[in-house]
């Protein structure tokens, strides 16, 4: 590719990349787009389990049935 050619190609590039005021007043519209993650079924129950409630059912159950385990 000679000098002539190349320099005429960067213009267009050029031409092609760069905002023109004339593109901006044109009536184009904005959009804006938001991507949504889905949450799996079984993410959303144990996101749902109150930790401390099931560390206190936990306890419970422990003081309630742990001598009879220990027995056998």
């Amino acid at each position: 590719m000679d000098n002539k050619t190349y320099l005429k190609e960067i213009a267009k590039h050029a031409q092609r990349n760069t905002s023109s005021t004339k593109r901006e007043d044109s009536n184009q519209k904005k959009v804006q787009i938001k991507m949504f993650k889905k949450v799996e079924t079984h993410e959303r129950l144990f996101d749902s389990i109150d930790i401390k409630s099931l560390e206190l059912y936990a306890e419970m159950m422990r003081d309630r049935y742990g001598s009879q385990h220990e027995d056998e």
